[in-house]
């Protein structure tokens, strides 16, 4: 899978971008806050449908525009699949975007309009941002937003499932309160455990199975970016009593299990007006030489970790799909020493399409760039530069 051409209308800090990306690898360098980030993003949200660090999807509106009628933002890919030649793109349409409105977001293939459900992973991406050393050590919906994105673009069961569950979740949590509050009787529950378990069985079990191949792909990309450092992935079901691997069990045993778990910790739900057990809470540890890597990793370690994971997210998804998925890397190589840097760009050297951002030049070995296609990034403009230019620019950094 590669993307061919990218174009950016009134997206974030563009306001208008038109580039070709032929060659394997696309580097762009420019100093921070000049939208290196926001390109990557746009890519990303043609694959899953969802903006990274937007709370809204107003803020992916070009903020000049926001006092428009209707302001709006387009980003449109020209992609190629083993499948053929594929067209995608996205629409995010605000009203009253001064007074905080929500925003319409609708999305086309080929030119056809389709459901958000339906085009989520045409296009695959993996991206990884300084962001994601908060998923080492940040809170679990960090870490469960992390592997739901990589099935959700790879199993239209799992990403129906995932909706579904949330659905179901808030209702069951409201009508908890109002068990609570005396307002409703408790076997009134019945039917909104009953749907939370199904799909909260395929949920856990897939999460389980996907996270024991992703685990062992990980510890080995970390052993190649950092000898010595071995890697350990494990999930962590929200249950009183898991079954003892949940990747090994069938989704009708884990519905049995989840349902008996609700079941006895009925009482605690209505106490708090809330579901305490299931995926919603679920959570993952990584551990880094037997040791918790959010306790114990340097940050040069976490970036090692989280790169080793996304790594990992690539290779899980060109096995499902067939076909390798787009490689955005944001500012990777910072606060890595010079051997971590050079295991970085050897690990990466073998993937079908790369983009990758930096502040330096000086961070990318001549050997790197001159087989890449080069851009520098200011202000929301981005030029493509050769790489004689690019090679003189890292002599002059």
């Amino acid at each position: 899978m590669r993307l061919r051409r990218l174009q950016l209308f009134d997206y974030r800090n563009f306001e208008r971008l038109d580039i070709e990306l032929g060659s394997k690898v696309a580097l762009f360098v420019g100093d921070n806050a000049q939208g290196k980030t926001n390109l990557l993003e746009a890519v990303y949200l043609l694959a899953t449908l969802r903006g990274v660090r937007a709370e809204t999807d107003v803020q992916l509106i070009r903020r000049e525009l926001l006092s428009d009628v209707l302001p709006a933002a387009r980003v449109v890919a020209e992609v190629e699949t083993l499948a053929g030649a594929l067209k995608l793109e996205v629409a995010v349409v605000a009203r009253d975007a001064g007074r905080g409105a929500n925003a319409t977001k609708t999305v086309k293939v080929n030119g056809a309009p389709k459901r958000l459900s339906d085009a989520v992973g045409r296009l695959t991406a993996v991206l990884f941002s300084a962001d994601d050393l908060l998923m080492i050590e940040g809170s679990p919906s960090l870490r469960r937003r992390y592997i739901d994105l990589t099935l959700m673009q790879v199993d239209q069961q799992y990403s129906s499932a995932r909706s579904r569950y949330e659905r179901v979740l808030v209702q069951r949590n409201h009508l908890l309160k109002r068990v609570r509050e005396g307002e409703a009787q408790a076997e009134e529950l019945g039917f909104w455990t009953d749907e939370l378990t199904k799909d909260g069985a395929l949920i856990v079990q897939r999460r389980a199975a996907a996270l024991v191949e992703i685990g062992g792909l990980a510890a080995d990309y970390q052993r190649a970016l950092a000898e010595g450092e071995n890697l350990g992935v494990c999930y962590q079901p929200r249950i009183d009593s898991p079954p003892s691997d949940p990747a090994l069990a069938s989704e009708d045993e884990m519905a049995e299990c989840l349902a008996a778990n609700l079941t006895s910790g009925l009482s605690r739900d209505i106490a708090a007006g809330m579901t305490l057990q299931g995926p919603h809470r679920d959570d993952m540890l990584f551990a880094l030489n037997d040791l918790p890597a959010a306790g114990y990793a340097s940050r040069a370690q976490q970036r090692s970790v989280a790169l080793s994971l996304r790594l990992a997210e690539a290779e899980l998804l060109r096995r499902r799909r067939g076909e390798a998925p787009v490689l955005l890397l944001d500012d990777v190589l910072s606060e890595m020493d010079a051997s971590r840097r050079h295991a970085v760009l050897s690990a990466v050297r073998d993937v079908e399409q790369l983009l990758i951002t930096g502040s330096d030049w000086d961070r990318f070995p001549a050997g790197f760039t001159s087989g890449a296609s080069c851009f520098s990034v200011i202000d929301g403009e981005v030029q493509p530069i050769t790489a004689v230019q690019a090679a003189a620019r890292t002599a002059d950094s």
